[in-house]
């Protein structure tokens, strides 16, 4: 009897072991064999890029040009054979774009001047010939002080910064995306030994992504509570004073490069068709900006030519996503997704800031439907809109419409069937890493996924990182790649000179192979990846009742 009891506690103890080890992930090294020498004979990613940069870049807020990109997009999936390619609406605003830009000095010298209006300005009264002022609106902390400038403002130009500093780059410590120094000024390739110390687990407290995207908002709001005189309150004052516009420096970019960002008001959405358009404002090449104020401080007048056109695209409260699919089998209900943002600013042709991203998401999923596989799950790629000054709004429509609701803290049918998001945002270099957000168990599956893309360069996870905000904040698991960053990448991001040659194939058919590569295993797992973060408010939707 004694030893039928030690035998049954035996068995006992082993079921317990044995339920507690996990299961082995799978591998499918002959897919990605597979799917790395399609794309090594096959590429279409410089192509694709050079319709989007050179045919429909720069591909502005629900403009035309974007409304054409996206229609491309769609003719193009349904061309690699993805089923019920569409475009889908989302809400948004006023669209807008560029039509037109001429820009100079012409007094007391004549220099043709780079500079562009920033996103939604408006346009001057034709062409416009007026004096020059330097007004330094940090200085501007009293209504006492605005007052000195009253009356002296009419039919001017007002240049509002004071001049901008620049360095040498090499040698200059510059702080890159997730806080990361660069110590030699740009960042670099990233090398083996900078990669194994971003990948050592530290031995800190971890939060969700949902918890850490909930501070980053509230952080947010708490910069926009200004105290004394606002910003906004200076520049309302100068136009009501009758000023043509206003114009400042690009303060990130030197050597001609310029990136179209302006002076939002705090927590306003601009593409609110209910708000007037913005009054004309101008940004310029540093170098340009700085030798006129320069010629100021010599008590020299300067006088500037400026003509501006923009459009405002009203009247329709809808724009669009690209949206297509790779029907899953067995398991086709739930779904991996992966993707980028199609819009980009309103200057240069959006190459790295994010044909890269829609071209290589757009090649994963070609080369998972060329090479004939059946993955288990649907395997969703989607190219996003309204997203660089438009508030992440298509990602975020797209999140809201089919998965989950943070405004009105609402679940949707298909929230317990996402596996994860899987975006490409971060430029044309060589995937290297992604984050675990926090998650061990994370980390153990895709250490085993790495093992078929180490000889590419992917073989490090990361702790921590960014994360996509529009997924983190309803408590899904969006993933961003790090990517190799070179020289050219970073630095020209969002300016004129985000371009097609800013691009190269190595890189973005690397990253189409690891794409794809996630993708496909995430869609064959047996299990859904697990959740990186808890409810962010209480179930009302089970998953068992929509099974």
């Amino acid at each position: 009897m004694k030893a039928l009891w030690f035998f049954i506690i035996g068995l006992f103890s082993l079921l317990i072991v044995t339920s507690a080890v996990p299961t082995e992930e799978k591998i499918y090294y002959d897919v990605v064999q597979k799917i790395i020498e399609f794309e090594s004979e096959n590429s279409d990613v410089m192509e694709n890029a050079s319709w989007l940069c050179d045919v429909f870049g720069p591909r502005s807020l629900k403009s035309p040009a974007y409304r054409e990109a996206a229609e491309w997009c769609v003719e193009r999936l349904k061309e690699y054979g993805l089923t019920n390619a569409h475009l889908e609406p989302y809400e948004f605003g006023n669209g807008w774009d560029i039509d037109y830009v001429s820009i100079h000095m012409v007094a007391p010298r004549y220099m043709p001047i780079i500079g562009f209006p920033v996103t939604w300005s408006s346009g001057t009264k034709g062409k416009v010939r007026a004096q020059v002022i330097y007004m330094n609106i940090e200085e501007i902390t009293s209504n006492e002080k605005m007052e000195q400038y009253r009356g002296k403002l009419k039919d001017r130009i007002i240049l509002i910064s004071p001049e901008e500093k620049i360095s040498p780059h090499l040698g200059v410590e510059m702080e890159g995306r997730d806080g990361e120094y660069f110590p030699n000024g740009f960042p670099v390739t990233l090398t083996e030994e900078r990669l194994d110390e971003m990948s050592k687990i530290p031995l800190t407290p971890r939060i969700s992504p949902l918890e850490e995207e909930l501070k980053n908002q509230e952080r947010r709001r708490n910069r926009r509570k200004q105290v004394g005189l606002s910003r906004q309150e200076i520049i309302d004052f100068i136009f009501s004073e009758g000023a043509v516009a206003i114009v400042h420096p690009d303060g990130e970019h030197y050597y001609g490069s310029v990136a179209p960002s302006g002076y939002a008001r705090s927590g306003e959405k601009p593409w609110d068709e209910n708000l007037p358009p913005k009054p004309t404002e101008l940004v310029l090449a540093v170098e340009h900006y700085n030798r006129m104020i320069r010629i100021l401080e010599k008590d020299i007048p300067v006088e500037m030519e400026i003509e501006v056109r923009t459009n405002f695209y009203r009247g329709d409260s809808h724009d669009f996503n690209v949206v297509a699919e790779i029907p899953g089998t067995d398991l086709a209900h739930e779904i991996v997704v992966v993707g980028g943002h199609l819009q980009s600013v309103s200057v240069g042709t959006g190459a790295i800031d994010n044909a890269a991203g829609v071209v290589t998401s757009m090649e994963a999923v070609r080369i998972l439907k060329a090479i004939g596989v059946k993955p288990r799950r649907t395997i969703r790629v989607g190219f996003w809109g309204g997203h660089d000054g438009g508030g992440l709004a298509g990602n975020r429509g797209h999140v809201r419409k089919h998965f989950a609701d943070p405004i009105k803290k609402e679940y949707k049918k298909d929230y317990h069937n996402v596996v994860a998001y899987f975006d490409q945002d971060t430029g044309p270099g060589r995937i290297r890493g992604v984050s675990i957000m926090g998650s061990e168990e994370m980390r153990a599956i895709l250490t085993e996924w790495n093992k078929s893309l180490h000889n590419l360069g992917m073989a490090h996870l990361f702790t921590s990182g960014a994360y996509h905000e529009a997924y983190a904040e309803v408590g899904l698991p969006g993933f961003y790649f790090k990517h190799d960053r070179s020289e050219m990448d970073d630095w020209n991001a969002h300016t004129s000179m985000d371009v097609y040659e800013r691009l190269f194939a190595d890189g973005m058919q690397q990253t189409a192979i690891v794409v794809a590569t996630y993708a496909y295993h995430a869609a064959m797992r047996e299990e859904k990846l697990p959740r990186v973060s808890p409810l962010p408010w209480k179930d009302d939707l089970k998953e068992e009742e929509i099974q």
